[in-house]
Parts: C-alpha cells; structure tokens; sequence
C-alpha cells in the first residue's frame, strides 16, 4: 500500500510538485513540470498558493517561490528539514486516512455516522470504502458490516505498518503515555538481556499498544490463520521461552491484555520486521541461523547457495563479521514474508526499485535473483505480491553485492605508467573512485608475470612486457571521453564474462 494513495486530490499535487522539485535539484521550468505532471497551469498556481500558506503554516523551514520572469519554480529547503511532518499533515487530511484510524480506535461504524463526521454524502463515503478495500487487498483484510475483517495477526501488522509509516516517530514517542506499556517494554530488556535502541523501543511500545487495543475489541481468541505458518520448533526457540515468561509476569490472571496467542505475536514481532538491532541478537549460538522456524532457514540457505555457486564464492573466504550481520538481514527478512502480508511505503516500491535499476553494478544480477524468487515462492506454496517482489528484489541485489566482494569473478585490472610512477598510484585512486561503486573490479599496479583482463597505460610504450586481453591508453584520467570509453568497456566485459 502507497499511503500517496490515501490522499486527497490537491493533497497529491502539491506533494508531485515538492517531490518533483526534489529530483530537479530544487529548480524547474513550469512549463515542463506541467507537462511532466499532466496538470494545468491553472491547477499549478492554485495549489501553490495553498502549498506556499501550508508550508509557512507548520513551519518546517521549507519555501517555494515563482520567478515569473523566468518562468521557475524553486523550493528552498534547509538540510535539517525532514517532509515528514508534511506528508502527515496531507494524511491528516485525507478522509480514506480517517476512516482507517476509526477503524483502529472504535470496534465498528455506521455509513450515516461517518458521513455526518466528514460532511460527505453517504455515496461519497461507499466509494471510500470501496477505494479501501482494494488497498487492504494485499494485506488479506476487507472493511465490511462495519468492520475491518480478516486475520487478527495480520490486522495487528497492517495498523503496526501504518502507524509506523506515516505518524512521525517524534509524535509516536510523544505519546508514550501508558505506562504499564513502556514498564514491559523495559522488562523485556532485561528478561531478553538486549540494550534496546530507541527506535527498537519505540517499536515495541506500539506493537503493544496496539495487542491491546484490539484485544479490548475481541470477546474470544480469534481464530489465527497465520498461526498455521509456525511449526512446533519454536516452542523451543528460547526467544520465544523468554518472551512468553515476561508476558504473563507481566499481566495479572484477570488481565485484559492476557491471552496465549497475544505472546506468540509479540514473539513473531520481535523475530521479524527488524525490531531486534542485528547487534544484539545473541540468544542463539553464533554458528546457528537465529531462528527456529524450518522454513525460514532452508530460505536463508538456498539464497546464500544460489549466490555462491553463481560467483564462485569460498565460504572459507568470507569475514565471519559479515556473515553474522547478513544471517539476521536474511533471518528477517524471510521470517517477514512468511508470517506476515503487504507493505505500506509513502510512495510507491517501483520507485526505489528503479532508482536502485539504473545503478548498473546491480545490473547483471537481475536473472539471478529472479530465479531466488522463483524458488522462495515454490519453497512457500504461494506468489509474493508484486510489491513484496520487488522489496526482496532490493534487499536480495544488496545482499549479492556485499557477497561479491569475496567472489574470484572480477575484473583484473592493471595501470602502468610509463613516464612517472607517482602518476600510477594516482590514476589507480581515480579509477577506482569512479568505477568501484559500478562494476566489479580489482585494480593495481600492473606487473609482469600477472595476466590481467585490462591494461590502462599513458602511452603504448613498455606494455609488451605485461599479459592482458584488452587494452585502454588513457589521457590522465582527466577527460569525460575517457571516462565514457572506460564505461562502456567495463559494460561490455562485465556482460560478455556474466560478471
């Protein structure tokens, strides 16, 4: 779920022409940005004038001005200044937004009791609804009679989700008012043995604030359809051993916030979603996954194997450090896609996921990862939703750049300069300041009994004595032509090698 969706019309102009500006360096020429926004001047000068007001208005040390003269539009902006705040204020406003926090704090409603609190016809607030219902699709939950309906883990997660990401984490923390909440949270800590963070603190105080506010909704235990994705194994876990003890330490038998499955959830939480700092996650031996659940763990292996095998990585090679922080990122990461469904970001994955596209050192894994996908769906029995496709795309391409360090495909590289050995090591710092980021390559001086699959020199001078396949002369790394040459030979090679 885009929470860009929940926003009402102008509320989505005015939030496409910051972000617009944004990505134009803080400058655009109107004429283009309507074009580009498919809105009409008129559109555009109405709703800067209520963008202008609303930016002064919450103080956020933004600004937008109109050169007429130039026919611009620049916004100005501080590098303090989060937009945060801002698209909370658009949300605030949204009436989809509204009736999802109704939803949240009351156990039902009525069509004519939310069209007389927004002033809307009756009509007005089925299309709402309606409009809902297809968002909420992805997290297998429906509005209906009055409710929102469907699995009561998955009701948990997608208020966790929405709250997390769209109230700013200043204001969740500033209501940090029930004290019982914030006494567990802090008896967790002990029990678990974990410094938490504030951002892990922060986290568990609102997965608990929000276990209670729907248990005050439920007359019985709900029936947990997600509960059948957990094995007997973690009974064992003793994360989860810990969590369930300091859970009913923590309530009294006539407790409201007392029933069984309530510390599972709490376990699935803390095991998932990131809350746990990778740091301090040691309850579990360090040679382990960290984590009991099968499923999870035959994921994490076949993503690691896949990677190996396709790059011919040594186990024996990589930093032990490393392998610690990606078995957690891993851990996580499948342990989310397997108790939980959907997402909910301000704008939409296939923006990050294309951003992360057009840097071309992930390029040449697409294929690979696909075919992770493939077998993380068969291994699951079920497809991953489109959006939850391209998050694990993101996080799967980062894990397989990270791997690559300790991989033997590479691209050789040697430099020799045949007038001035100084100049070596400097066109080595600038080639590997330009091309580490894009391409896999290993660069050095060149030497004799090496072979290399290219040799960048300052002259054909003296490189018959080195062993190379390719060959760039090069003007001291100091013209684009260069640059743009070396490009395209890197591209070339890392395509035809399948590095």
């Amino acid at each position: 779920m885009e929470l860009f969706n929940l926003l009402e019309k102008n509320g989505k102009i005015q939030i496409s022409i910051i972000h617009y500006l944004l990505d134009k360096n803080l400058t655009a020429d109107i004429p283009k940005l309507l074009i580009d926004l498919t809105i009409t001047s008129f559109l555009f000068n109405n709703n800067v004038e209520e963008l202008t007001f609303i930016l002064n208005d919450l103080e956020l040390d933004l600004s937008l001005e109109v050169d007429h003269e130039q026919n611009q539009v620049t916004l100005k902006k501080s590098n303090q200044t989060s937009l945060d705040k801002l698209y909370y204020y658009y949300l605030q406003e949204s009436i989809k937004y509204q009736i999802l926090r109704h939803l949240y704090y009351h156990s039902s409603y009525s069509i004519y009791a939310l069209s007389q609190k927004f002033l809307i016809s009756e009509a007005a607030v089925y299309r709402h609804i309606t409009g809902l219902n297809q968002l909420l699709d992805e997290f297998n939950l429906k509005i209906r009679r009055g409710r929102i309906t469907g699995d009561e883990l998955q009701i948990c997660y997608f208020f966790f989700q929405l709250f997390w990401n769209s109230v700013p984490l200043e204001e969740i923390q500033g209501k940090e008012n029930d004290h019982n909440s914030l006494l567990f949270v802090s008896f967790l800590e002990k029990k678990l043995k974990q410094p938490f963070g504030s951002t892990t603190r922060l986290k568990l105080y609102l997965w608990i604030r929000i276990l209670k506010k729907r248990t005050k909704k439920l007359n019985n235990p709900p029936s947990v359809e997600s509960m059948t994705m957990l094995s007997d194994d973690y009974l064992d876990d003793p994360v989860y051993q810990l969590v369930r003890e300091s859970y009913f330490l923590s309530v009294s038998p006539s407790a409201e916030f007392q029933f069984e499955y309530k510390a599972t959830y709490l376990y699935l939480f803390i095991s998932s979603l990131f809350v746990i700092e990778r740091s301090n996650r040691f309850l579990l031996k360090s040679d382990d996954w960290p984590t009991f659940n099968t499923k999870v763990i035959e994921l994490n292996k076949m993503v690691v194997q896949h990677v190996k095998t396709a790059y011919q990585i040594d186990s024996a090679e990589i930093d032990s450090r490393f392998i610690q922080e990606w078995k957690y990122f891993l851990t996580q990461l499948h342990s989310t896609i397997v108790y939980f469904k959907g997402n909910i970001t301000f704008f939409e994955e296939q923006m990050l996921f294309d951003r992360l596209v057009n840097q071309s050192i992930f390029t040449p894994n697409f294929e690979l990862v696909q075919q992770i996908i493939q077998e993380t769906e068969d291994t699951l029995g079920f497809s991953l939703l489109e959006t939850t496709k391209q998050l694990v795309t993101r996080i799967h391409l980062y894990f397989i750049n990270q791997m690559r360090r300790f991989s033997k495909l590479t691209i050789q590289i040697g430099v020799f300069c045949s007038r001035d050995n100084l100049q070596t090591n400097i066109m080595m710092e600038s080639i590997k300041n330009e091309f580490d980021t894009k391409f896999y390559i290993h660069c050095e001086e060149a030497e004799v009994k090496k072979d290399y699959d290219l040799l960048i020199s300052d002259s054909a001078f003296g490189i018959q004595q080195f062993s190379f396949k390719d060959l760039y002369i090069i003007n001291d790394f100091k013209t684009q032509a260069d640059i743009q040459a070396l490009t395209r030979l890197l591209k070339d090679y890392s395509k035809k090698e399948g590095i």
